[in-house]
Order: structure tokens, then sequence, then C-alpha cells
């Protein structure tokens, strides 16, 4: 139930329409995705401090949008670990990704160490003048 709930939730935020119409759509496609056959138990605490770490990074993302909007383009790249604390479900996984996709200039790359960190990109620092940000390098 969850799941479905969480996926009608991605549907409207995706459609930015809450019309009964799209409503009822959303809820068909939830319904029609394939559903896990073997589901785990779902540790709700850890579901939800990721749903609030995620309604919070929207207006975190709108804040850093207006900062990328008053300082320009010219940003430095840089790689940088972030901890998984997101273990044993594909739906904790996705929403701690989303969490961290959500954040402009931010993207995870990928898992390191073993699958205990995430790899992330993250733009950062604005570049002295005269540099482009296309010609960096992240270390």
């Amino acid at each position: 139930m969850i799941t479905i709930a969480l996926r009608l939730l991605i549907w409207c935020l995706l459609s930015a329409d809450l019309g009964t119409t799209n409503v009822a759509i959303g809820l068909a496609v939830a319904l029609a995705l394939p559903q896990a056959r073997h589901s785990r138990h779902l540790p709700l605490r850890q579901l939800f401090r990721l749903l609030l770490a995620c309604l919070v990074a929207i207006p975190v993302a709108y804040a850093e949008a207006v900062r990328l909007l008053l300082r320009g383009p010219r940003l430095e790249g840089r790689q940088e670990a972030s901890p998984v604390t997101a273990r044993g479900s594909a739906l904790l996984t996705f929403l701690e990704v989303f969490r961290i996709t959500l954040t402009p200039l931010t993207i995870a790359l990928g898992v390191e160490r073993g699958g205990r960190a995430y790899r992330i990109h993250r733009m950062g620092r604005p570049l002295p003048p005269g540099e482009g940000a296309s010609g960096t390098e992240l270390p």
C-alpha cells in the first residue's frame, strides 16, 4: 500500500496536476506497475526519515536554484562521498538517491567502498574571475 501511495505521489509531482482525472490515471499507473514478489519488512522509521529528508530537500533545492541564478554558472565541481543509510529495500534506496539528485547541481554517480557510500558530484564554490567552468577537473 505504501508503494502505491509513493508511486501516486511521484506521479502527481511529475505531472503537477491534482485534478480528479490525473489522480485516477496516476492510480491506474501505480496499480499497473509490477509489485515486488518477495517484499521485505519495510522499516517505517527509516521510511519516514527519508520522506522527511525528501520534503526538506525541496525548499533547499529552490534556495540553491535562486543562489545559482544570482551568482551565475561559474562553479567548480568536486566529488565527495555520502554514507548509504538505506539498506535492504529498493524503495528506501530510491528515496535516498532521489533526495541527492533533487538538489540542483548535485547528482549521485554510483556506490563505492563495497556499498557503504554514494559517490556524489556536487558543484560548489564560484570560480575566480577569468576561469571557465568547463575546464575544471575533479580531484
